[in-house]
């Protein structure tokens, strides 16, 4: 064996800092100090005061920026859970939204009528037809099409997310409607009014308002309660018919049934009547551009 593989290995530690090394931070402190005759004394306030760190315009402008960034980084969090924002970034119906504004603003500026006269005209007809077109499709399309085609508790689910909307949005179109003739006639002086018309579509619009507002709601829970009570008993899975089975029998649904059906048949009374005013509204509009 060879002595290096049998001699003794020793490491020695490392040599500590020479003290000048140490004690040069501080010395170099204090000499800076003296230098520029900067007196230090904790205990004494008013001298921390003169010392302490007073924020410039850039600091506080800086630590502004900070706060609106982080409140509008989480307003955007927020926005993004939405579902306006999705409908919005993630659908097809804002491009449709779009393209309507854009036929309506190319409408107004073509030559020819004042184009105030043209926008209110447009806003009013459009308002008329959209009505009318909500209505064809809600009572005539849709209903019958899920009626006949979905089991009575999908359907029901169905009518019950819609019939909010639905009765929400016809109110606020016929309202507009209703506002848009008034600020055309006012406009125009009154020359050609039909107060048939202001009255189709007041009659429109305190119908649908008064069926959103004070009988949607006791129709809805008249129904959630009914609907309830059918899946206790197994039912509501028929497609297009009411099977009343061991329910027929239950006095408590039969109230229930009863004051379902009374509600839902008055929404529908009122349906009916606001679908005529709009109908004949409609052809009053034919009739003044025709003649």
């Amino acid at each position: 064996m060879c002595n290096m593989c049998t001699r003794d290995v020793t490491v020695d530690p490392p040599a500590p800092p020479p003290e000048k090394e140490v004690r040069g931070h501080p010395e170099t402190i204090e000499r800076m100090k003296r230098k520029h005759n900067i007196t230090v004394d904790p205990s004494n306030e008013e001298k921390q005061k003169e010392v302490e760190y007073q924020p410039d315009l850039l600091a506080v402008s800086t630590q502004l920026t900070k706060t609106v960034h982080d409140v509008f980084k989480k307003g955007m969090a927020r926005l993004q859970e939405t579902k306006a924002y999705t409908v919005l970034s993630r659908t097809w119906q804002p491009v449709y939204l779009v393209l309507v504004l854009a036929v309506f603003l190319a409408y107004t500026s073509r030559p020819g009528a004042s184009g105030n006269v043209r926008g209110w005209r447009a806003l009013y007809v459009g308002a008329v037809a959209t009505h009318l077109g909500a209505e064809i499709w809600m009572t005539l399309v849709s209903g019958i099409v899920l009626y006949f085609n979905l089991p009575r508790h999908e359907f029901g689910r169905v009518q019950t997310v819609l019939f909010p909307v639905y009765y929400g949005f016809n109110s606020l179109v016929s309202l507009t409607a209703l506002l848009a003739y008034f600020r055309l006639q006012c406009i125009t002086k009154f020359q050609h009014t039909s107060w048939v018309q202001f009255a189709l579509l007041s009659a429109v619009f305190s119908i649908e308002a008064y069926v959103r507002l004070r009988m949607v709601k006791p129709m809805l829970r008249a129904k959630h309660v009914k609907t309830q009570m059918e899946e206790a008993a197994g039912g509501g899975q028929e497609v297009g018919r009411l099977v009343l089975g061991e329910l027929a029998h239950c006095p408590r649904y039969l109230r229930v049934l009863k004051t379902f059906r009374s509600l839902h048949s008055t929404v529908g009374l009122g349906t009916m009547i606001a679908m005529g005013c709009s109908f004949y509204s409609t052809l009053i509009v034919v009739d003044s551009m025709c003649f």
